[in-house]
Parts: structure tokens; sequence; C-alpha cells
């Protein structure tokens, strides 16, 4: 029986639209409590896999003692799939190289709950339920904003457990023994009484058939065998020797392949190809495909597709966007900052009465530029689509959206769409997007039973992304003497993000402005001890196709934050370490990392004339990340980015050299941004094009990265963003403290200075 809503709980209007526009009019039905629990269930039924038999939809067992784990996240650099495994084998008593790990297709077992609840986080628990309700029945099939862990973390380990439970009762029935009397080791159940042992594969047939225990014991962390150890990652070898199959490596028998040309001005459709009949006849070619926003070449090889789709010419629609400029979207965003704030989302006491009565009053200004996400796989997506079906090999984040993409544009039923999710040669927001997949299937559906690979250029990848949206901030607070902070006002204006990607993706599902929380994430609830406080945003409306940036808001909001916080240092007189700990609560978690950092980078200790550090401090996706920059700048502006000391509490953690490779993966990707992203508009055109304009943080740049991993008994945090936003701050910090130039614009390379 379904609960009875108290008075007062509220279901956002994001929640209720997702579940009504996409479930349609099995809504009602589908939330009914028992038709939930059935979804629920299904995690404990057998999915089949040939050749396996299923104690569960994870786990399948093979004659030969082969574990065949079922993950639905993608694999995109971030070690997701060793650390599942990690958490499977261990419940389950196997080694991981007796697992193999494959992607199954969309199925509500596979659901991501904590992604699709993520930001029902702060709405009422009813918003949260249904929400969860929504997940498995949709299903919401997506890795992003760094849950997969702590999606995964219990759920892979009851999965594992639940497992060998099983394998144990069969074991108990063969031999009539007592369950105390079986140990479970390395894929075997054994007799400890007799010395026998048999194996998992043996057992498995007679396991299938035993009722599953969603509740099983888990072992205590002190037990843990593989959880918390280094381990090498499951797909290294691969990748290594070039075996691993990212999208663009799909081959199949008489497959094409097709290039695309998007419209160069942004928000503008093409009219029409006013060179068809020449670029027909170019070698290779053998079909074009025209829509508003663009158009394909298909031809017999990637390099013939891509030169023909260059050679196309078009009449254009400009849509009036030909007026558009960096310019005029930074004027915008300047002219909504001299308003009051839109949505203000947190207003603690008065800050009015707080700012007379301090002893001081500070202000500043901040401004960051449009991001591409630069992924080293350029975008691609092989279809084919037949009469009454349809098959896509791609990497993507978000296998259901491809679902679903892929459905309406064949118009077939997405029970006839197949899909094969490969390794992704980078994600960082922009594979969970449905435009690429649209594209390739509009593509494919013009020549029905032959497969087609399309491939975007660098050009088109970079000219017609997702971005990270411009932003600016302006922030205002009040100083007493002692360094205490008793108001704070913090106001950002930019795009909207969610309106955008969501719009884009799902129209009758665009939130309204209200609901963006992604626009102020990084900037609420901050854990510095700041007194009254006024926290928003405002938006303002573009033709810019924005989407989600590693970091998403924490981006731009711990950039602005912890600039902001160090100008406040300074004003107070203080070392800015010493300021951001009197600020914390003495013996939290975010003061611990705070003094961690301090201490492994030996922060009071001097350095050689032209050397200085900075230091930034960032909470997101459930992690606590401090950073230290040590640079060396001559006055010339010249510089190099020597070491970098990160602190991480990300509570309880599965594999240590994943957490240490993310966070230096998210060090480069901000730095990156720091010093060389920037995404100009001139004309109603991008302005960059390929990495000679839009460059990339090179090897010979790379700083020394020294990573310690706080240990505690907390909630698991996410790991593939987190590293990212300190960063830039603590750059920018570093400077100023070499040279007394307060950064409060990126990149850099707009302010003269020069990475050597």
């Amino acid at each position: 029986m379904a609960k009875e809503r108290t008075r007062g709980q509220k279901i956002s209007r994001r929640a209720f639209i997702i579940s009504g526009a996409v479930i349609g009019g099995g809504f009602a039905l589908g939330l009914g409590g028992v038709a939930f629990s059935n979804y629920k269930k299904k995690q404990f039924s057998g999915m089949g896999f040939e050749g396996a038999k299923s104690l569960n939809a994870f786990i399948h067992i093979t004659p030969d003692n082969k574990i065949k784990l079922a993950i639905a996240r993608a694999e995109m650099g971030q070690g997701v799939h060793t650390a599942l495994a990690m958490l499977t084998a261990e419940e389950l008593e196997v080694d991981l190289d007796q697992i193999e790990v494959i992607h199954p297709q969309v199925e509500s077992p596979y659901a991501n709950v904590n992604l699709a609840t993520h930001y029902e986080r702060t709405s009422s628990s009813t918003g949260f339920h249904f929400m969860e309700k929504v997940a498995y029945i949709l299903p919401y099939i997506a890795t992003g904003g760094s849950t997969t862990i702590r999606d995964g973390y219990e759920h892979y380990r009851i999965m594992g457990a639940s497992a060998k439970e099983m394998l144990m009762k069969v074991a108990m029935k063969k031999w009539f023994v007592d369950i105390d009397k079986l140990k479970a080791e390395k894929g075997f159940i054994i007799n400890t009484e007799t010395g026998e042992k048999v194996t998992y594969g043996s057992l498995a047939p007679f396991a299938a058939e035993e009722k599953p225990n969603n509740r099983p014991t888990l072992k205590a962390k002190s037990n843990f065998k593989i959880i918390g150890k280094p381990t090498q990652r499951i797909d290294l070898k691969g990748k290594v020797t070039g075996a691993a199959e990212y999208g663009i490596d799909v081959r199949l028998p008489n497959m094409l392949f097709a290039a695309v040309q998007h419209c160069p001005i942004t928000g503008g459709e093409i009219t029409s190809i006013m060179n068809e009949a020449e670029v027909m006849a170019m070698r290779g070619v053998k079909h074009i495909v025209q829509w508003p926003a663009g158009a394909a070449v298909i031809a017999d090889n990637t390099w013939r597709a891509q030169q023909a789709a260059k050679a196309l010419t078009f009449e254009i629609d400009s849509k009036g966007q030909e007026q558009l400029s960096s310019a005029h979207i930074s004027k915008l965003l300047k002219a909504r900052l001299d308003k009051e704030i839109g949505h203000i989302k947190e207003d603690i006491d008065d800050t009015a009465t707080a700012f007379e009565t301090s002893d001081r009053v500070f202000e500043a200004e901040y401004e960051v530029p449009f991001l591409a996400h630069a992924t080293m796989e350029p975008i691609n997506c092989t279809v084919l689509v037949e009469e009454d079906k349809a098959k896509v090999w791609v990497g993507h984040q978000a296998p259901f959206l491809v679902t679903m993409a892929t459905a309406k544009e064949a118009d077939i039923n997405s029970s006839k769409v197949e899909i094969d999710i490969k390794y992704l040669g980078g994600g960082f927001g922009r594979r969970a997007e449905n435009d690429f997949v649209t594209e390739a299937v509009r593509i494919a559906k013009s020549m029905k039973g032959t497969p087609i690979q399309m491939v975007w250029s660098r050009e088109e990848d970079t000219q017609f992304d997702t971005y990270r949206p411009a932003a600016m901030a302006r922030f205002k607070a009040g100083i007493n003497n002692d360094g205490t902070i008793p108001a704070w006002e913090n106001h950002v204006t930019l795009q909207s993000v969610l309106r955008s990607s969501i719009g884009r993706n799902f129209p009758l599902m665009t939130p309204p402005e209200s609901q963006d929380t992604t626009a102020a994430e990084g900037a609420l609830g901050l854990a510095y001890n700041l007194g009254a406080r006024k926290v928003g945003y405002s938006f303002i409306e573009s033709p810019m196709r924005l989407g989600f940036w590693r970091s998403v808001g924490h981006s731009y909001n711990g950039f602005f934050t912890e600039s902001f916080i160090d100008e406040l240092a300074n004003e107070a007189d203080t070392d800015p370490y010493a300021f951001r700990a009197k600020l914390l609560s003495s013996n939290s978690r975010q003061k611990k990392v705070l003094d961690k950092v301090a201490q492994i980078s030996n922060w009071n200790s001097p350095l050689p004339e032209g050397k200085s550090r900075g230091i930034a401090f960032h909470e997101s996706f459930g992690s606590i990340v401090a950073q230290v920059a040590e640079i060396s700048i001559n006055p010339d502006k010249e510089f190099s980015v020597d070491k970098v000391f990160c602190v991480i509490d990300c509570g309880n953690y599965v594999n240590p050299d994943t957490i240490i490779a993310q966070m230096q993966s998210g060090i480069v990707f901000g730095l990156t941004a720091a010093v060389y992203g920037e995404i100009t508009i001139e004309e109603g055109k991008i302005q960059q094009s390929n990495f000679p304009n839009y460059e990339m943080w090179k090897l010979k740049h790379m700083p020394e990265v020294f990573t310690h991993i706080m240990e505690n008994n907390e909630a698991p945090g996410g790991v593939g963003e987190p590293g990212t936003p300190p960063i830039a701050p603590a750059l920018t910090n570093a400077i100023f403290a070499a040279t007394g130039e307060r950064v409060r614009s990126l990149p850099l390379k707009n302010h003269g200075f020069k990475l050597v």
C-alpha cells in the first residue's frame, strides 16, 4: 500500500515532468508500491547471458568458473569497471581476474538511483523517493556526477554477498553440513571438515533456483582483502596493447563512413546545399543527408567523407545570430549582475544589518569563459538501421538516452533498439548528450541495412560542442578586525545549463529557472563560518548550446569562492591557510583536510626567491579536496607549476590507485582551463577549431602531484570530478602571492602569463 503523503511534502516540478513525459500512460500504475517493488526485485532475478547461470541481474557464472559481471556504467578512464568488480569480488570471495565485465542492455536493475536523485536531495523526501522510483522505471542508466561508487558501493557488495549465500546453500545440501562448516574462497566452496571443494560454476545451475537474500551480511571493513587496496585496473592491458575497443574502433562488414558539417552560425540553420552535385561526384561519396543544423556526407572511408563534408557550401538562415559575440554575452552577464538576484537559494539572517555593523566591507567581481570538453576521442557513433530494429555502437554516458533517441529518430519501438557501449576516450559530460546519436541514426536510416559510422572532425567537435557556460560573480563580505566574516553575499550570473541541456534532449521536461541547482552548486552550504548570508543566481538567455562539463557548477563557483576567500585573507592581513582554518569548525572533516594539505606541502616553510604557493579548498560530489599549488614565476610573467599537493576526503573508498589517478586527471583538466581554456564567439561563429587555438596541457608542463587520501568510515564520495575545482584558484592565489597581481578572470593567457 502506497504511503499517504504528509502535508507540506512536495514533489519538484522537474521530478513530476520527467516521470510524466517519459513514462506517459503507464505513470499511475508504474509508480504504485507493488509495481515499484517488482522493479527493485529484478535486481535479484537473472537477466540471462548465454553460457552462464544468473544468480541475480549482475552476477552470472559460467561452467568453467568465470564470473560475468554486468556493469551499466561507462568506463571513460575513471576506473569504475575495476572498482565495481572489486566490490563484488570482495563479497563473492573471488579473485579480480576471475571477473569479466560486460555492459548489459538498458534494464531497470542497472538504474543509477544516486544520479537520478542528485538534484532532489535538497527537496522534500517525497521528491527524492519519487525520483528513485522514476530511475528504475525509465530506467535511468547513466554515468555522471561522480556517482558510480556512491550508487554502487553497497549495491555491488550486496549482490556479491547474496550470490555467495545462494552458492553456499547448495553446498550445504550437497554435503549435508551446516553453513558454518563451509568457506568460500577464490571461486570455490570448501568443506572445512573434509577439505572437499567444489567450483561456483558447478553449483551455479542449482544456486540459480535458490531464493536470494536481499539483505545479506556484509563484511566488516577490517576484514577487507580487496576493497581499499591498490589494484591494477582490469582494462589496463587492453588499453596498453590496443586491444580495447573504443567507439571509433568499431568495424563491421560492408560499413560506410559519414562526416558532418554543421551550420557555422550558432543558432542558425542550413536552408540548402549549393554544390551538392559537385560533392556527390567526389571519389568514394555515396550519399548526402541534410537537416536544419547541418549536413553529412556518406563515403567509403572516413578521410573521403571528411574531405567531402568540408567541401560542402551552404545557404544559411542566420536567425539573426550573426551579431552574437563574446563581448555581447559579457555585457549581458554584467547587466544582469547589476540587478537584484533572480533566485535566492541561501538566505540566512539579516545581511543588511550585518554589513552595517562590520568593521569594513570588501567587494570583488570575477568572470570565466565558455569552455569546450575537448575529449581526445572525437565524437562518433556507429548505427545499423533496419526496417523494424536498430543497433548502435557508441561510447556514451547515458545508454537510456541512446535508446530513446534511436527509437524516436528511427521511428521504432525502444524494445527494438540494441546498444553496444564501448570504452569512451573521454566523456566529461559531453558524451551524455543525444545530439550526435540522433545525427548518426538520421544518417544511417537514409541507407537502411548498411552500418554507418559517423565521426566528427576535431573542428566540428570544438565548434559544435555543448559548452560549460560563461559566468560572472559578485561577492560582498563584511570583515571584522578579529578576522571573522559576519556578512556574505554572492550573486552569480550565467546561462542555464539544465534548461539548455534538458530542453535540447527532452523539451517537455525543461525545468523552470528556479530549479537549476547546477548554477549555485559550490556556492551554497559552504563549510566556512560566514555569519549572515545571501547567495543566489540569475540567468541570461543566449543561443549557446550548454552542457555538463567536468564538475559542472563547481568548476566556476570553486574559482569564484576560493579567489574571494583569498582576497579576504589579504584584506585581513592574515596567512591564507590560517585565515581559512579559523573559519572552519575545529574538529570538522573540512578542517582536517585543510590542515593535512598544509602539512604535506610544508606550507609554513620558506621558499626560494621566484617561487610561491597558493592554497584552495572545495567540497563537491560528497568529497572534500584541498590543494596547494607551488609555482616558479619570473618578472616577465613566465611561470611553471612545479608541484601540486592534494588531499581528498572521499569517505570509504575502493581503489586508492584510481583516486590518485583521478586527482591527477582532475588537476590537469583544471589547469588546462585555468591557463588556456576559452571559447570565444565573433559574428555568431565559434573562433576556436582545433588544438592549435584550443590548447591542452602538455606532458612537459606536468607538475609533480602528491596525493593524500584521508582515512575514515564516512559514506563514499565521488572522485571523478572533485579534483578539478580547487586547482584554478590555488594557481591564481599562488600568482598573487608571488606578484601581487590578483587574477579575477580566466584564462591566464589573457593576462600576459605564459606557461614555460
